[in-house]
């Protein structure tokens, strides 16, 4: 596994800064959340105006750019919102795969007026699949997130299991299944190998999951990071473990040159643990069961 942030946790960056830091701090990856305040990434100079420049920036500081977030969904009933959606999500796509960015990243999105939770995940799984070849095509992975109404490992493992392509991949946020008290020992066996980028954040929850206390630094919450990171090891698991630190959100939280030195070693250590050997005998399980017959 790699360790990589987005940049929720700096919306004040540059992206030369956001680069720099990066490998600073000894993060492998960066994932592209917001870039000088703005949210939408398919116009901005700093990435579509010379690609290759960007790509050159990024291979000669040794850090990966690993995605493309957007906001974008596929839940809406009016089909010209959802062929707008969909126009914007190739044109991200197309954005990737020129600055050789594998991962694009999507929410799921909300039940409408009138849904079942089966009709409102079939008709999103419906659009994810028209989508799947293309994205295929260039080389590029579209991540679904859970979030908003579909938050559940459950919903996740519908999609991409409805898609069945491997265009199409979870994106999955600890702290927002700790919402829905999905925890890891559930959620990440049930995803499995759909499971393409992991968010990584900290935060209290109490036995109801609600958020008490704001986001923690890593390690200091009750998000079961280090547990999440066994499992996704046992998983054989090799992708991204991005830190999110929600700061675009959130002024008051501490800023970035503060928490994402901490993240790094945190991460770094779990991952640096040797892998405890799990099995199901107790004590020596060489030893004999049942005793020898007689003669």
């Amino acid at each position: 596994m790699k360790i990589g942030f987005s940049t929720l946790a700096c919306p004040g960056w540059d992206l030369k800064t956001i680069i720099a830091k990066a490998a600073e701090y000894g993060y492998s990856g960066v994932e592209i959340r917001g870039l000088g305040g703005k949210l939408d990434l398919s116009g901005l100079p700093e990435l579509a105006a010379n690609p290759e420049s960007t790509r050159h920036m990024f291979a000669a500081a040794e850090v990966d750019l690993v995605c493309l977030s957007t906001s974008l969904t596929f839940d809406s009933k009016d089909k010209k919102t959802v062929a707008r959606n969909r126009e914007e999500l190739c044109a991200y796509i197309d954005l990737a795969s020129r600055l050789g960015c594998p991962f694009v990243r999507m929410f799921p999105g909300e039940k409408q007026r009138g849904d079942t939770r089966e009709s409102a995940l079939a008709r999103i799984g419906m659009e994810l699949a028209k989508i799947a070849p293309y994205a295929g095509e260039k080389r590029v992975t579209v991540l679904v997130q859970n979030a908003g109404d579909f938050a559940n490992s459950a919903d996740l493992w519908y999609l991409c299991d409805y898609v069945s392509h491997p265009g199409v991949k979870a994106c999955w946020n600890l702290a927002t299944a700790m919402l829905q008290l999905d925890r890891p020992t559930v959620a990440l066996p049930r995803l499995g190998h759909k499971i393409g980028m992991v968010h990584v954040c900290d935060a209290e929850f109490d036995e109801h999951g609600f958020m008490r206390g704001g986001y923690r630094m890593l390690g200091e919450g009750t998000t079961e990071v280090a547990r999440a990171i066994e499992l996704l090891r046992g998983l054989a698991y090799s992708g991204y473990l991005i830190f999110e630190w929600p700061r675009l959100w959130d002024a008051t939280l501490a800023d970035a040159d503060s928490v994402l030195p901490q993240a790094a070693a945190y991460l770094n250590e779990r991952l640096a643990e040797k892998q405890a050997i799990l099995t199901a005998y107790k004590g020596d399980k060489k030893k004999p069961i049942f005793k020898a017959f007689p003669g």
